[in-house]
């Protein structure tokens, strides 16, 4: 389906993120802020979830009992799937794909191979597409953090997963927040610094406190910060709107002033009127490149010294 983009509409926008910290620093009962959630308890930690704020959860020994469960009804009313760790979870495929195939992704010392981390990436993709795009539903990966040292020494914090799904978690997210305490507060950053990789997106940028909850408490944040996301995208389509207007009804000026250039005078006129047009967006810089494929389809080259177009001496007399 081809929409214009005054077409597309993203009040149902599904997210995907990333939440990654240090053990115990409170990723899970964030995580379960997200809107209608169900934890895929990989890391088998649902219990230190404080029993107010724990949700519909798939507690699970193989891979294959996770992707019978995700298709039970239940879960179909639910907004946002977490997997929880991440790092589990590679775990968890590592497992399946060398029971599924043996021979080529499981070595003779019952190591996986490196076909075997292949074939985890590739499932690892499948699924997280499968989840976002096929069920509709926001996906959140809860990782615990692995504290390394760049070459001058200096800590940073990575996330703590086997194999390349590190590398590839990152490319489709849209949200990536680092978790930690300063001080009594929790927060979560999703601006990149020296210490931690971060990625924010629409707008959702910057370091946030993270609301202390209790029994009494609806948890939340993530709901809220979802709705922030989606309202930004909703007023930066809003603002774009009457420039693309504009900028339609400019091109529609432009291809008319283009229409009518028979002669070398028509195309020099068309040098003074195109830009005193009401441009928007990208319609100047447009309008300036089809001139010039105009007047070269027309034969008529550029004088720098007349700051105009002319005929080329070679076909002025026939020109005349």
């Amino acid at each position: 389906m081809i929409k214009q983009a005054n077409e597309l509409t993203f009040g149902d926008k599904k997210f995907s993120m990333i939440l990654y910290g240090a053990p115990g620093v409170g990723k899970t009962t964030l995580a379960l802020s997200a809107p209608n959630p169900v934890l895929i308890d990989f890391d088998k930690g649902v219990s230190r979830v404080k029993a107010y704020h724990r949700r519909l959860t798939i507690v699970c020994d193989t891979y294959e009992e996770v992707l019978n469960d995700i298709q039970d009804p239940e879960i179909k009313d639910c907004e946002t799937i977490i997997i929880d760790t991440g790092g589990s979870f590679v775990s968890y495929l590592q497992d399946y794909v060398m029971r599924e195939n043996p021979a080529v992704n499981k070595q003779k010392n019952g190591a996986i191979s490196l076909k075997g981390f292949g074939a985890v990436k590739q499932e690892f993709q499948r699924f997280t597409n499968m989840v976002r795009d096929v069920m509709n539903k926001n996906v959140i990966y809860v990782f615990h953090s692995d504290e390394q040292k760049d070459k001058d020494g200096n800590p940073q914090q990575r996330l703590l997963c086997e194999g390349a799904a590190r590398n590839i978690v990152w490319q489709p997210c849209d949200f990536g927040g680092y978790v930690q305490m300063i001080g009594n507060t929790r927060v979560v950053t999703f601006t990149p610094t020296q210490e931690f990789f971060a990625k924010g997106c629409y707008g959702i940028e910057g370091q946030f406190n993270v609301p202390s909850i209790g029994p009494a408490d609806k948890n939340e944040f993530l709901t809220n910060l979802f709705e922030k996301a989606r309202a930004n995208i909703e007023a930066d389509n809003e603002a774009f709107a009457p420039l693309k207007e504009q900028y339609d009804a400019t091109m529609i000026e432009v291809r008319k002033i283009l229409d009518n250039i028979k002669t070398v005078d028509d195309a020099n006129a068309a040098v003074a009127s195109l830009p005193s047009l009401n441009h928007a967006l990208t319609s100047k810089k447009e309008a300036s490149a089809l001139l010039s494929e105009k007047a070269k389809e027309l034969g008529f080259t550029w004088d720098k010294t007349s700051k105009g177009y002319v005929v080329p001496a070679a076909e002025s007399v026939g020109a005349n």
